[in-house]
């Protein structure tokens, strides 16, 4: 189905494409910020002195009495906040390499082959912190990372913030727009998320597709007329 999209997408226009991915449950079957913190904790560590700060966060936010910046910016002052540049990059080489070995969709990895042997310019668009994020982009091919930016002190060490804005939902679409803007000629866009919080996203790009909806995302995707795909039992 992927490749069809692509041939049409082709011959309609001359213009270059850009390929818009998200990252957590889109390429991943999984969110990946907690799981990458729990990589970095020592084993003995997780469960007597952070699961309990953990779960309170989640269930604060849950309960919307903070905000995902707040909440990220705490759970890595719980957990990793003063690790060097150095050490963060190696938890994020060993995470990235298990994740791809067991928690990618399938489908997803097809469809990244298949923009880039089309020539596409690929764009991993995330809420995910860039120091991980970035490793999945490189690994994978991608040619440009949006994503949440990290802080970091004048010894180089991880401060528990955000340079800026969460990448999520509107910060994220404004974030693709304004890239996409900057190139000459003005591509055409095919954007791949499986979650609602993209429907500005998807309905702006020349192409939106949906990717393993859940219920309330797929009446959105069929509402909007999203292409919906299933990356998980079969390659796109």
């Amino acid at each position: 189905m992927l490749t069809s999209s692509i041939n049409r997408v082709s011959a309609l226009e001359t213009a270059p494409i850009v390929a818009v991915f998200d990252l957590d449950r889109t390429i991943t079957r999984m969110g990946t910020f907690t799981p990458f913190l729990v990589h970095c904790v020592p084993p003995g560590q997780r469960t007597l002195e952070r699961l309990p700060m953990a779960m309170w966060l989640t269930a604060i936010y849950h309960l919307g009495l903070i905000s995902r910046d707040k909440v990220k910016a705490r759970m890595i002052d719980v957990n990793i906040v003063g690790s060097s540049r150095a050490q963060i990059a190696a938890w994020a080489d060993t995470y990235v390499e298990k994740c791809l070995e067991g928690h990618v969709r399938p489908g997803a990895l097809a469809a990244i082959r298949q923009h880039r042997a089309a020539g596409h310019h690929l764009v991993l668009a995330t809420a995910s912190f860039d120091f991980y994020a970035q490793v999945f982009a490189d690994i994978l091919g991608f040619d440009r990372l949006i994503a949440t930016k990290s802080v970091w002190d004048e010894r180089g060490r991880l401060r528990a913030a955000l340079a800026g804005e969460n990448c999520y939902g509107q910060v994220k679409f404004n974030a693709v727009q304004d890239y996409v803007a900057a190139l000459i000629p003005r591509p055409r866009v095919i954007a791949y998320s499986d979650h609602h919080s993209d429907v500005e996203l998807l309905r702006w790009a020349d192409e939106g597709v949906a990717v393993n909806p859940n219920g309330r995302f797929r009446r959105m995707a069929v509402s909007n007329g999203f292409q919906i795909v299933d990356w998980e039992t079969a390659a796109a």
